[in-house]
């Protein structure tokens, strides 16, 4: 069953044992008494919460060891230093919570708190000193004078029990904003000088900002420059996606080999896009092609969908209300362009545009040949989507070659293209619209003249009828030309036959005119 509103573990989680035996190796080399800090960098939605749970989940389920803190620093919004007294909590329930019978970090008053302390016959072992700090955690003021005690009582409560604790810190980039404000503590500085003289604590950080993380770790700009080892967070390999698809969807309709590579090859190796995508197709029946073609049609090419509704909060997350940074954005979905091109495509000078590019973040990239592109092509597939004459772009990537062409004539025609499911389109291939009007289309990939045989003439007219569409044959020639053919002038010649003269030369004009009373001759 496919699941991709929660982190993945235990039997829902799937392959990375590389990335795992990485993380692993920093936890043997703590109980070395070595600790080793690792910066975990992906894209967001490539699986490191799911990483880092799955981490915690093997090593408690191997016995006697570690214990693991995961904090998302969005869990406390907004950022603020606030966050190290959760993180402090947290360590607490971790080290004392199983000791004490209950969850320290979901005590909801100061009585409560100091209630489940009590109950820990560990926590009387602590010295004195340690014991009213960690009472005292819920009514500590929070300022750049309490940070000290804050960062380091994880540390000083892991010596005093004699064990060791790894903290995993998510969106951990996002600290570095609690600094900005007038009189605020150098956050990144004072974790530093805290986290270099711990040796019962190893400390894990990931995020989505790439390019912000990277800065952090690695640039001699950062404090924490040579203390993070970076491993890289990619996709899943193509043979872990196809099998990844074909096992979740076994409790639904079965995703084999064959249609599983075809859905990599829209999204690529991203566990959630995979997740999102494969449950829409695992949904739908039908052949292959159909499935994936609605399946990306309910979840990325609607406005509902779900990863429509994901990029569309990653577009505002990107842009906020700069009219000039989404039309950057707009402007590279033509693909990959030079600051030249760029900066005559949103009409800036060179200056503004590279300073829209830069403000634009891990949304933009730029190749070893200078130019500019959307770092996601799958992000890059919803913004063209939705842009004029956008339409045509579910059929570019899993329609065939004639239906494209007839996707493009239509869609410049000034149409909108949706797909429907199989059996709403009946014996149409695509359904066209223009304002309020419907136009269903069957293509024919051969020349002129058209036969068809009574039987599927006869079920296009009952469907036209039925659901009161206009409806009209598309005929396009190998080169790629398309015509559009009126079916009130088929011509009745061993079967239902369209030849040159049924060509539509005013395709708009004959869609806009009223219907004529009687309908296609059968």
């Amino acid at each position: 069953m496919f699941s991709s509103s929660v982190p993945a573990t235990h039997d829902r989680f799937f392959d990375r044992e590389r990335e795992l035996a990485r993380l692993d190796e920093a936890v043997q080399t703590l109980k070395r008494g070595v600790p080793k800090w690792l910066c975990l960098v992906g894209p967001r939605k490539v699986g490191k919460t799911s990483i880092l749970r799955e981490m915690e989940r093997r090593s408690v389920a191997r016995g006697p060891g570690p214990g693991f803190v995961v904090l998302d620093v969005f869990e406390a919004m907004p950022v603020s230093l606030e966050i190290f007294r959760l993180l402090a909590r947290l360590s607490v329930d971790t080290l004392l919570g199983a000791d004490s019978g209950r969850t320290l970090s979901g005590a909801d008053t100061p009585g409560e708190w100091r209630a489940g302390l009590m109950a820990s016959e560990r926590f009387h072992e602590l010295p004195a000193e340690l014991q009213r700090q960690i009472s005292e955690l819920p009514e500590l003021k929070v300022d750049g004078d309490s940070l000290a005690l804050l960062l380091n009582l994880p540390e000083r409560l892991a010596t005093a029990l004699d064990t060791q604790l790894v903290i995993a810190l998510d969106e951990f980039q996002e600290l570095a904003t609690i600094s900005s404000g007038r009189g605020a503590p150098d956050v990144m500085a004072r974790m530093r000088a805290a986290w270099q003289r711990h040796r019962r604590t190893t400390y894990v950080v990931s995020g989505s900002a790439r390019n912000t993380l990277l800065e952090l770790a690695t640039s001699s700009r950062s404090p924490f420059f040579q203390h993070f080892e970076v491993l890289e967070i990619a996709g899943l390999p193509r043979p872990d996606a196809v099998a990844l698809l074909a096992r979740e969807s076994e409790d639904g309709r079965a995703i084999d080999a064959s249609l599983a590579e075809r859905i990599y090859e829209v999204v690529g190796g991203n566990p959630f896009y995979l997740q999102a995508l494969g449950e829409a197709v695992a949904a739908e029946s039908g052949r292959a092609t159909a499935r994936l073609r609605n399946g990306l049609q309910r979840s990325l090419f609607s406005d509902t969908g779900r990863l429509s509704l994901y990029f569309l909060n990653e577009f505002q997350r990107f842009v906020g209300r700069a009219t000039t940074l989404a039309a950057t954005l707009n402007a590279l979905t033509r693909g990959p362009l030079t600051l030249a091109e760029v900066s005559r495509a949103i009409n800036a000078v060179p200056a503004a545009a590279t300073g829209y590019l830069q403000r634009l973040g891990d949304a933009v990239i730029r190749g070893e040949d200078g130019k500019w592109s959307i770092t996601d092509p799958v992000f890059r597939a919803w913004l063209e989507w939705r842009q004029p004459g956008g339409t045509v772009v579910p059929m570019r990537l899993v329609g065939d070659e004639a239906e494209l062409a007839v996707a493009e004539r239509l869609a410049h025609l000034g149409f909108e293209l949706v797909y429907q499911s199989r059996g709403s389109r009946g014996a149409f291939d695509l359904i066209a619209m223009r304002g309020a009007g419907v136009l269903a289309v069957q293509v024919k990939r051969s020349a002129l003249p058209l036969r068809f045989t009574k039987e599927v003439w006869e079920r296009m007219v009952a469907d036209g009828a039925r659901y009161a569409w206009k409806w009209v044959v598309a005929q396009v020639e190998t080169e790629g030309e398309v015509r559009l053919l009126d079916p009130a002038k088929v011509k009745r010649a061993r079967g239902f036959v369209l030849d040159e003269k049924s060509v539509l030369e005013r395709p708009l004009q004959w869609f806009d005119a009223r219907p004529r009373r009687k309908s296609s001759r059968t």
